[in-house]
């Protein structure tokens, strides 16, 4: 029994739990309006060994917030060209990405507060739990 706590503890270390509300990553993220829980690699980007790529889902701190994180798709990486919302053509800086939400009729994101440096970044999507799927929050109080 004891293994197990140890696993859990380790896997907990080394990624995360969030709790994801809101429609900016609909359908990806909260469908039929549900609240999700997503498991984030964390500890990959602490040692430098992951890099975002377009199309990962992505948890950062939000520019110009640093207490609120914000989950979004990567668009862009460094050096490569992304067109705005309205229409004004960007090109990422080194040590930045673009990211967005898949909902971009709600999404506030790099169309509204720019580039996302990669010091920002918290950690890489690996699972997306439906909140009503999961029971972490209210039994085992995780989150």
């Amino acid at each position: 029994m004891k293994l197990h706590g140890i696993g859990l503890g380790a896997a907990l270390a080394v990624s995360q739990l969030f709790h994801v509300s809101g429609k900016s990553m609909s359908p990806t993220i909260n469908k039929e309006g549900n609240d999700s829980i997503l498991l984030l690699d964390k500890i990959s980007s602490w040692f430098g060994m992951y890099s975002p790529k377009v199309n990962d889902v992505v948890v950062f701190t939000k520019p110009g917030m640093k207490q609120k994180s914000v989950v979004k798709r990567v668009k862009a990486i460094s050096g490569e060209t992304v067109v705005t919302k309205n229409g004004t053509v960007v090109i990422v800086k080194p040590g930045y990405f673009w990211a967005v939400g898949d909902n971009q009729a709600c999404s506030v994101d790099s169309n509204d507060y720019g580039q996302v440096p990669l010091q920002a970044l918290i950690g890489r999507c690996l699972l997306v739990l439906p909140l009503n799927l999961c029971y972490l929050k209210r039994y085992i109080g995780l989150l």
